[in-house]
């Protein structure tokens, strides 16, 4: 709880400081990736000393900042969460009844899952699937394979918290999903989001680690402006 604890002091503090065209990873940590979505949201990842190995970090930041923190382990299994907006950290009970392997996925094409996230809210279940459709992709010459997936999570009592069904991206390099197009339920009604990427930025290159997305805001600016 300490160590995450800091963490999110870190990220915080990071992606608020004046500078306001880079973020830094916390001390112990190198960043290995960034990524500029669609969805006018930029993702940075990094990994960190100490930690199991596969372990991953990540986070998202819009144009008012960081949006949501996560962490992941070797099988991508998703270990802890940091909502922003409204504020809610989940994390993994384990051992999980199906727990999600990136292994089952590249080898046999599809991967189920099914496990509890604890958060102060209560216990919730997360049930779904991943299926491999579509090999041989590229984006900004990043090799990826398409995926799509459907997920229902449920409260303790069985009621629906959201749903959602779509496609992702995963690299077999960096052992990872990158997200897609959703379409979702939850319980204020049916949306739909394209985060999927556009450009992938490697340590060295322009806009490593940058904290401003540069796509789809001006889009998101007309969609919510007032009348």
């Amino acid at each position: 709880m300490r160590v995450f604890a800091a963490l999110l002091l870190i990220c915080l503090g990071q992606a608020a400081m004046a500078d306001g065209s880079r973020f830094y990873p916390p001390e112990g940590c190198t960043g290995f990736l960034t990524v500029q979505n669609r969805s006018c949201e930029v993702t940075n990842y990094w990994t960190c000393e100490g930690e199991a190995a596969g372990d991953q970090w990540s986070i998202d930041l819009g144009p008012d900042g960081p949006i949501y923190l996560s962490k992941i382990d070797y099988e991508t299994q998703w270990i802890d969460s940091y909502e922003f907006s409204p504020v809610l950290r989940e994390q993994i009970v384990l051992p999980a009844k199906d727990p999600a392997s990136f292994t089952d996925l590249l080898r046999d094409g599809v991967d189920t899952f099914d496990f509890q996230l604890s958060s102060p809210e209560g216990i919730s279940r997360v049930v779904g699937a991943d299926r491999i459709v579509e090999r041989g992709i590229e984006i900004d010459g990043e090799p990826l394979m398409r995926t799509e997936y459907a997920v229902r999570v449920t409260a303790a009592d069985g009621t629906m918290i959201w749903e959602a069904e779509g496609y992702e991206y995963i690299s077999e390099k960096h052992r990872r999903f990158f997200t897609g197009l959703r379409e979702g339920r939850d319980q204020n009604g049916s949306y739909s989001y394209d985060g999927s990427p556009v450009d992938f930025i490697y340590p060295g290159e322009p806009g490593f680690f940058s904290k401003t997305p540069l796509y789809g805001c001006a889009a998101l600016t007309v969609r919510y402006a007032p009348n």
